[in-house]
């Protein structure tokens, strides 16, 4: 069996609503754990060889927590952006205003306070909101670089590790990871959130420099770095549902 793997479904009972979960069994996992995702799907993951009887029973313990939930995550409104004049964008957690030009080169500049995007005339509604985000994505990775390398800086020294080298991706689902020659990744996402929260994802990847896995010795590493990464965390958890483009 791979190190992760999909095995199994299931669904789980509470006040007459029945919830679909999906059961991932991996070989480096000693505990098992539910995760409600912000799209409302339920993940269990379990340590490899324990029955599906024992699973559906976990999981039965769990069933009030996984329903609350759900539901706090249906309750959300989805954010949709259109990049249309007037409209705000956040910035390192600082709205500015989108002004929208008609051009014959798609591209996003930040000038004046304000996200300038140009899109050439002649496509659908759909297609243009489509090229305008692609323009702001790529403006994101770029103007928000130098302030990720700054952070690195400053607490790569701290961690007594070498400054990572720095990718900045659009990712859906993780926030940083490191990659196989000590690099880091961050999702271009964080950038708009609040600057704690890109603080946080450049130390949580620098600590794992050194601590491969979050045990103790990780966590207590991250603390000293920053020591009010659990308010960051806080916000991930609470608003990073809003960091989309």
């Amino acid at each position: 069996m791979r190190s992760e793997e999909v095995t199994g479904f299931g669904s789980v009972v509470w006040e007459g609503e029945s919830i679909s979960y999906t059961v991932v069994y991996s070989s480096r996992r000693r505990s098992w754990a539910v995760e409600v995702k912000p799209d409302g799907c339920v993940i269990v993951r379990m340590p490899q060889q324990v029955p599906p009887e024992k699973v559906r029973m976990l999981v039965e313990e769990k069933a009030e927590w996984i329903f609350t939930q759900v539901k706090k995550y249906g309750s959300r409104v989805g954010i949709v952006r259109n990049y249309i004049d007037g409209e705000m964008l956040p910035f390192f957690g600082v709205e500015y205003p989108v002004v929208r030009k008609a051009g014959a080169v798609a591209k996003a500049e930040f000038l004046d306070d304000c996200f300038v995007v140009t899109v050439p005339e002649g496509f659908s509604p759909d297609a243009s909101r489509d090229v305008a985000k692609d323009m702001i994505v790529l403006l994101f990775r770029r103007i928000g670089f130098s302030p990720l390398e700054e952070i690195i800086g400053k607490y790569a020294p701290l961690a007594g590790v070498e400054p990572p080298q720095l990718r900045i991706r659009l990712q859906e689902r993780k926030w940083g990871c490191c990659t196989p020659k000590n690099g880091i990744i961050v999702n271009a996402r964080v950038l708009l959130g609040p600057k704690i929260v890109a603080e946080y994802i450049v130390v949580h990847e620098l600590a794992h420099q050194r601590y491969r896995h979050h045990q103790k010795s990780f966590w207590d590493e991250v603390e000293r770095l920053m020591p009010n990464y659990q308010e960051a965390e806080r916000i991930l958890k609470t608003d990073g549902w809003k960091f989309v483009f």
